[in-house]
């Protein structure tokens, strides 16, 4: 059998020799330093979405405890979700500014006071709603700021495959929260919280003795870090020798300018749609799984490693497919041009429409559990396979703000699971389970529409946005 060409993650991250006319690479962090910067911030990406699932298996038992009713124990998953939408978009925007590191410190510093608190302090449900609201605003960083992480030490050319290792944090996070659930066992229910401030101390550590500052306006290459380990400071001067465009400081202005640069939009809104669509299934699955097949919690709970695995074989499948058609495009162009490669993009729109509505009509039709985890497994592998492309393509759209551009894109993201968590119910009532993931399947074609357009347009406007910037 032969060997894969596939890239692997030390390809990803090793820096090619450029040819003797151009000696200067991407970037000046070793290897084994950007591999641990990669694997720093993908395990802080993997809190935030932790987070979020670990406390919903817990939510009958929180109800009792705090004595409130349904719908007010629900408002606390609700007001976390919507903090971790929009709090990005804060925080985002002065990492691309004042410094990767520096936010890191701050928001996880208040990450890990809020899961401390819930651990400790006595159980009101006035309490319960700040400290969530502190928690999201704290776990929400990490996503937009770990891309922007990941765009300053890698090259273009071998970006979707960092990305797609860096998204295995977010991903496995819905994966193995309900798993991690259970060691609130016998109704110990602070055992979560106080988990969650173990593992974020630990994150916390390693970003202070760790991890570099590589916003490249501060610090360049990197040629001024030396050695493994770093002085914790929390602000970062300037070292940079090269001139690295200054990143605009963060306003309201700003984000329009960028709401109205056209690839970025669609960029986003192709994802939001998909997003939308498969939060319909993830967030049907586990009721299908012990209603209308009477499983129980833990079989439940370890079903969910189906579209775990979707994602992240997904995620890692485009991010090498992607680089190796990069690296055809700069041979034939002589230079790297991101909308060449939204083709692919297609593919994944297709196979995700095909697993929802597969699983709509193999739920309605009662079928053995066997196709319906086929279809949650296509559904997943194609929206992470589009996911990898469109965040790759957020940090290289030319606007200078990575991390930007990402939290724009988580936010319409976000918002599009926010409405199909709301709608979803309402519309299988009135259609019927077929017809309804029908429908949210059929979106995908929007995605494709949005597609076309980039691959016809996108290089014409983003090159049209950097003359007028």
């Amino acid at each position: 059998m032969e060997k894969s060409d596939s890239p692997k993650i030390e390809e990803c991250l090793e820096v090619v020799p450029d040819p003797p006319e151009k000696q200067i690479s991407y970037s000046a962090f070793t290897n084994g330093r950007r591999k641990l910067i990669l694997f720093i911030v993908t395990f802080a990406g993997f809190l935030g979405p932790t987070s979020g699932n670990i406390y919903i298996p817990l939510l009958p038992l929180l109800q009792r405890v705090f004595n409130v009713s349904t719908t007010s124990i629900n408002a606390t998953v609700s007001v976390f979700m919507a903090v971790f939408a929009v709090a990005p978009l804060f925080w985002a925007s002065w990492a691309d500014f004042g410094g990767r590191k520096t936010l890191y410190i701050i928001s996880l510093f208040f990450f890990i006071l809020a899961n401390l608190l819930l651990a400790v302090v006595p159980a009101n449900i006035g309490a319960l709603f700040v400290l969530r609201i502190l928690q999201a605003f704290g776990a929400s960083s990490v996503m937009s700021v770990g891309a922007g992480s990941i765009a300053d030490i890698t090259e273009p050319k071998r970006r979707a495959t960092a990305i797609s290792y860096f998204l295995m944090g977010p991903q496995l996070g819905p994966i193995l929260g309900p798993i991690l659930s259970l060691i609130a066992t016998d109704g110990q229910w602070r055992w979560i919280f106080g988990f969650l401030t173990i593992i974020g101390s630990i994150v916390y550590l390693m970003i202070l003795f760790l991890l570099p500052e590589t916003l490249r306006y501060l610090v360049g290459r990197g040629d001024s870090s030396k050695g493994w380990f770093v002085k914790p400071k929390l602000f970062q001067k300037r070292t940079a020798t090269e001139e690295f465009p200054k990143p605009p400081k963060p306003s309201l202005r700003i984000y329009w300018k960028l709401l109205k640069f056209t690839p970025l939009l669609l960029c986003s809104l192709n994802g939001g749609f998909l997003f939308a669509s498969f939060y319909g299934v993830s967030i049907t699955f586990a009721r299908v799984l012990q209603i209308d097949y009477g499983l129980n919690v833990w079989q439940t709970s370890i079903s969910y490693i189906c579209p775990g695995i979707a994602m992240i074989s997904g995620s890692l499948f485009a991010g090498r497919l992607l680089d190796k058609i990069s690296t055809k495009i700069i041979k034939e162009h002589g230079k790297h041009i991101p909308e060449k490669r939204f083709s692919l993009q297609v593919i994944g729109l297709i196979i995700s429409m095909a697993g929802m509505v597969g699983y709509g009509w193999c739920v309605q039709k009662h079928t053995h559990l066997a196709p319906i985890y086929i279809m949650v497994f296509l559904a997943g592998f194609g929206m992470t396979w589009v996911f990898v492309g469109n965040t790759t393509y957020l940090t290289e759209c030319s606007t200078g703000q990575p991390a930007t551009n990402v939290a724009i894109g988580n936010v319409m993201r976000n918002a599009s699971a926010a409405i199909s968590s709301a709608i979803i119910d309402k519309v299988i009532s009135r259609i019927g389970f077929g017809w309804s993931f029908t429908i949210f399947g059929f979106i995908d074609l929007v995605g494709i529409g949005i597609v076309l357009v980039l691959m016809r347009y996108g290089q014409k406007m983003r090159e049209n946005f950097e003359l007028n910037r």
